[in-house]
């Protein structure tokens, strides 16, 4: 059974309460994912290939050398943004995909797909404005906008559960 408050969308101020505990959340696994990367290429140099090389590139360049600051400027964004992003899935979005009854059986799969969603704003917006360039183009790791979109799939998986689990 579909409760009022989840056709309503959820209260503001607990959707924003779980999208700041699901950003923080999202900030301290995208930290120890990199931590995790750059600690793997420093230990095992050797790994150089695949995923290893591709956290060394990520880090070690000329073109990062100049803009070492993305990351940390990126970081903040999500920090800014990521409740801003949750509380519109709460209040706005999780009304319209709870009405289709296989996806209000699973939140976490309305979160992803609102993660998919706004993941080119990312791209297209906050990289530029982080000095990474569009789709992290100013940054010789070619793979952060893949790290970008599992960091949104995450933030949008954890905001909708947690809106579930949390509800009154």
């Amino acid at each position: 059974m579909v409760s009022t408050e989840t056709r309503a969308g959820y209260s503001g101020r607990h959707a924003f309460r779980v999208a700041v505990a699901a950003t923080v959340a999202t900030a301290l696994v995208s930290l120890v994912v990199v931590a995790w990367g750059l600690g793997r290429a420093v230990w095992h140099p050797e790994g150089a290939g695949g995923l290893t090389g591709w956290f060394v590139a990520l880090w070690d360049n000329l073109v990062v050398d100049r803009t070492r600051w993305a990351f940390a400027a990126s970081l903040l964004l999500l920090l800014v943004t990521g409740p801003g992003y949750g509380y519109v899935y709460g209040v706005a979005v999780a009304p319209v995909l709870y009405r289709v009854p296989s996806l209000h059986a699973r939140p976490w799969l309305c979160g992803a797909l609102y993660g998919l969603l706004v993941w080119p704003l990312s791209l297209f917006l906050a990289f530029p404005l982080a000095g990474a360039g569009v789709m992290g183009s100013e940054l010789a790791g070619g793979g952060m906008p893949w790290l970008a979109l599992a960091a949104h799939l995450l933030h949008g998986a954890l905001v909708a559960s947690w809106l579930r689990l949390t509800e009154a």
